[in-house]
């Protein structure tokens, strides 16, 4: 069946995407369209400066995930790779829009452009699709304290601690997941237990100390989640230069160790730093729970 479609890296899937999708779900119902999106697993620019870590807001599964729920029936993955790189704005039109993903509509954001070059801009579209005889929407940005929401605006916000704005750009609350993995057992020996999470190296991980739900299979909980190198305790060449993700969940004594474990970021409380010695550590990191408990009573009516 031809498909009103949509194609982009789609990373974050935020209020910019957003407006897109609405579109293609309300055009390809419209017009009695099957609603496709294909998307590129990650940034074409990041296939040339060969950047693997801590650079998506998205892993492939977590996107497919958010755009499924807006209503999108086909998702596409396409890799991009040295061929796609070399292939032409022509080659891309004929051989992907119109074949590969048959294509009665296209519909974009007006910074989209496609093929080697990223020749294949709005001018393009808008002439192939007329000559192509399919429907072409470019849709205007959205827009963030004067800026236009992207995925590398929000990508800048994350990357130094700014959750609360990167929540806002996205339209919904960050989150990172991973399976819980033994560590050295260090926030226990404090007081204060923490789930250790093995979080896919090329998802970002906002560094800081944050107040966040927790989800554990179907169960939710509230915590404070460290993401840093613990300058306190350890040297930065034990764990490679790795960012480490450590949760404290409030009110909670399980061994959850090898469950999947996911975490929202709500609230920044500070940044990472080092304290003079473990006693201080253990009161910065009960201020750390305190401030994270009124701000659950105050903004989520729990604890």
């Amino acid at each position: 069946m031809p498909n009103f479609l949509t194609i982009g890296t789609y990373d974050g899937v935020h209020l910019g995407h957003r407006k897109i999708i609405g579109t293609l779900v309300r055009e390809s119902s419209k017009r009695g369209l099957d609603s496709a999106l294909a998307y590129f697993p990650a940034p074409p620019k990041f296939f040339f400066l060969n950047e693997t870590e801590n650079c998506l807001i998205t892993l492939p599964a977590e996107r497919e995930e958010l755009v499924r729920r807006l209503g999108v029936e086909h998702v596409t993955k396409i890799p991009f790779n040295s061929e796609l790189a070399e292939m032409s704005a022509e080659a891309f039109f004929n051989n992907i829009v119109l074949k590969s993903q048959a294509a009665a509509g296209l519909c974009v954001g007006r910074d989209f452009a496609l093929g080697k070059g990223r020749r294949g801009n709005l001018e393009f579209l808008k002439r192939r699709c007329a000559e192509a005889g399919i429907r072409f929407k470019a849709l205007s940005f959205v827009t963030f304290d004067g800026h236009k929401i992207s995925s590398s605006l929000i990508r800048t916000f994350l990357r130094n601690g700014h959750v609360e704005e990167a929540n806002k750009c996205l339209g919904w609350n960050y989150s990172a997941s991973g399976k819980v993995v033994r560590g050295d057992g260090i926030g226990r020996r404090l007081g204060f237990p923490t789930a250790n999470m093995g979080v896919h190296p090329a998802k970002i991980l906002p560094p800081g100390i944050f107040a966040v739900r927790v989800k554990l299979g179907k169960e939710m909980f509230y915590g404070v989640v460290n993401v840093g190198r613990r300058p306190t305790v350890d040297s930065l060449a034990r764990h490679g230069g790795r960012l480490l993700s450590e949760v404290h969940i409030l009110d909670f004594d399980r061994d959850i160790y090898g469950h999947d474990l996911e975490v929202e970021f709500l609230r920044h409380l500070r940044p990472e730093k080092k304290f003079s010695s473990k006693e201080a550590l253990q009161r910065g990191i009960l201020q750390d729970i305190n401030i994270a408990r009124k701000y659950f009573r105050a903004a989520c009516g729990v604890l």
